[in-house]
């Protein structure tokens, strides 16, 4: 019968239950010395007793002087405890409903539900793609306009010098005087990717182009080039049978599928990503130590345009350490093959000690986010050259290997693994570079980067090289941050909201339902901003959002907080002043009570014998 209920309540079960057992054998107490109540005696004096007070009202003097001649009672003690008794109980149910009554600011509504469907609505990718070509026979209205690409809407870009009066050029941000084939044909492809960026700089930043760039030469090669920023081009001969459609369905469905969506521990809600690099010794001797001048050489030399290159995204912080005689947890194995010594792919997990000092200095630490650890081991010279293997047994691209949520590892085997001069020796650019780049290549696969996939078709990628990111593959992180911090923003506003709703006594101060109401704004503005396709400032927005929803979540808790007491913690944290105080000052109230209607009633029965 009582399993579903807490110690707490049935404690305070049995607390008022006392509390009522003892009110009501007070009151039959009180009952039984009442005047009317058993057999009326008489005394030698002749006055009617009752039986009950017989033997504590047995002489004529002693009830003359209770009666007091039958003066009627003025009841001064009964009145100073009644005052007392409403004093008290005023006080402790002003206190209880102080307690029982949460101070709740007025929380906004919202249908998450539908909010969280227009969010993954409005998120959906949309690009304008401009589409460059001199000559209408390859590429008239008509047949841009069968394309019917999905969430694309599609402009012609051509000569201001052509005849040509193409609908689809009209509204255009690009505006170019004369055929541009010539000039581009002779060039390198990074020439041409920045000749079109400078083309196309006064365009908004969802607008893609594909440049096709006719030569009389037939000899040339004609894959399509991707570029760094946001252009694409082909170069085609007079012989060549150009099908333009096949280039630009095949490069915006795999542009459009580059990322999945950011793994939410990589960065804190307000979107700082802490990227820690080590350079771990593991066992340093004499002449085989090496150190870094990390500020100078990495981050200034190859790691300088990687937080410009993200900052529309993340908020990328770099730090440094060198640490010395961190061996690993396993020891490897000597391979003929290889001739090397290897770790198989399957001791990977635990090659990281966990003892190793990796972790970042606090002042950089984002509160509700953690560090992502990239580590450069050198392995001791007993056990060098080593190789880390892949899951077919070759060496690992890189030499190294990543951690899901933690980082990665690149090993850097000494040229030679042997001694040198110096007691210890500075990487120098070259070897800087090689770990570097291992380590981009890490990052970009936990941010959902993945590498363009060239089977189908013939393309040609442009490498990013200053920031290890092209600006369409950060596009492609826009939309998945987007996506990611508007449904974290309401799954966690959605939490509050139910908490909040079904706790009635919850106190919800007014800083928090303004964290609320801004949270929501900003998630309806980055929803306007998506549908407008101006997918930077719907990002920042969205970020925004997410970050005052778990500032509103996680809301440090005071008196004035978010609280909430069941009534067994109210009922507790007033049964120390009710049991001592208003107990017993309401047995006096009971006792006064019927003193008083006792002596009232043989008072009037004293003045009726004297009328007698």
């Amino acid at each position: 019968m009582f399993e579903d209920v807490s110690q707490d309540t049935l404690a305070i079960y049995a607390v008022v239950v006392v509390v009522i057992a003892r009110l009501v054998a007070e009151f039959k107490r009180l009952r039984s010395l009442g005047p009317d109540f058993g057999v009326v005696a008489r005394d030698d004096t002749g006055t009617h007793v009752p039986k009950a007070v017989e033997d504590w009202l047995s002489s004529a003097l002693e009830l003359k002087i209770f009666t007091k001649d039958g003066a009627l009672p003025r009841g001064k003690r009964l009145k100073i405890i009644a005052y007392a008794l409403l004093v008290l109980s005023t006080a402790l149910i002003t206190a209880a409903y102080r307690v029982s009554t949460a101070k709740r600011a007025p929380v906004i509504r919202v249908d998450y539900n539908k909010l969280r469907l227009q969010s993954v609505a409005a998120a959906k990718r949309r690009a304008l793609v401009r589409i460059w070509i001199e000559d209408e026979r390859y590429a008239d209205d008509d047949r841009i306009k069968a394309l019917e690409i999905s969430d694309v809407d599609f402009e012609v870009v051509r000569p201001r010098s052509s005849e040509s009066s193409s609908s689809l050029s009209a509204s255009t941000c690009v505006e170019v005087d004369s055929p541009w084939s010539v000039f581009l044909v002779t060039l390198a492809d990074e020439a041409v990717d920045v000749w079109i960026r400078e083309q196309v700089k006064r365009c908004p930043s969802s607008s893609y182009d594909i440049v096709f760039i006719a030569s009389d030469g037939s000899a040339m090669d004609e894959s399509l080039v991707v570029g760094q920023n946001r252009a694409f081009w082909r170069r085609f001969g007079s012989k060549s049978n150009v099908v333009f459609e096949t280039d630009v369905r095949e490069l915006l469905t795999r542009v459009q599928t580059q990322t999945q969506d950011i793994s939410p521990f990589l960065s804190s809600a307000d979107g700082i990503l802490l990227a820690s690099f080590s350079l771990v010794n593991a066992a340093p001797t004499n002449g085989y130590a090496f150190i870094w001048d990390f500020e100078y050489d990495v981050e200034r030399a190859f790691l300088g345009a990687l937080p410009g290159a993200l900052q529309r995204v993340l908020d990328v912080r770099i730090e440094a350490k060198v640490l010395r005689h961190a061996l690993s947890r396993i020891r490897p194995t000597w391979s003929t093959i290889n001739e090397a010594f290897v770790v198989g792919a399957k001791q990977t997990p635990i090659f990281i000690d966990s003892d190793w000092p990796v972790d970042t200095s606090v002042e950089y630490t984002p509160v509700n986010g953690k560090p992502l650890h990239f580590v450069v081991y050198i392995p001791p010279q007993a056990e060098c050259p080593l190789h880390i293997l892949d899951d077919n047994g070759d060496i690992a691209k890189g030499n190294g290997f990543i951690v899901e949520g933690w980082g990665g590892l690149v090993v850097f085997n000494p040229p030679g693994c042997a001694v040198h001069d110096e007691t210890q020796r500075m990487l120098n650019r070259a070897e800087i570079s090689k770990v570097v780049n291992a380590f981009v290549q890490q990052l970009r696969e936990h941010l959902g980067v993945a590498k363009f996939d060239v089977n189908r078709v013939g393309i040609k990628v442009l490498p990013p090289k200053s920031s290890g990111f092209a600006v369409w593959e950060v596009d492609s992180l826009v939309h998945s941050r987007l996506l990611s911090d508007s449904l974290s923003a309401i799954s966690t506003l959605s939490s509050l909201y139910e908490v909040i709703s079904n706790m009635t006594d919850m106190a919800v101060p007014q800083e928090i339902a303004d964290f609320i109401a801004s949270s929501a704004q900003s998630l309806e503005r980055a929803l306007a901003l998506s549908k407008e396709m101006r997918y930077d400032e719907a990002v920042a927005n969205a970020r925004q959002a997410n970050e005052v929803a778990e500032a509103a979540f996680f809301h440090p808790f005071s008196l004035d907080g978010l609280q909430a007491y069941p009534i067994e913690y109210k009922v507790a944290a007033l049964i120390p002043i009710l049991l001592p105080t208003l107990v017993p000052l309401l047995l006096a109230f009971m006792r006064e009570a019927n003193h008083f209607v006792i002596r009232k009633k043989c008072a009037q029965r004293a003045r009726a014998k004297k009328t007698e």
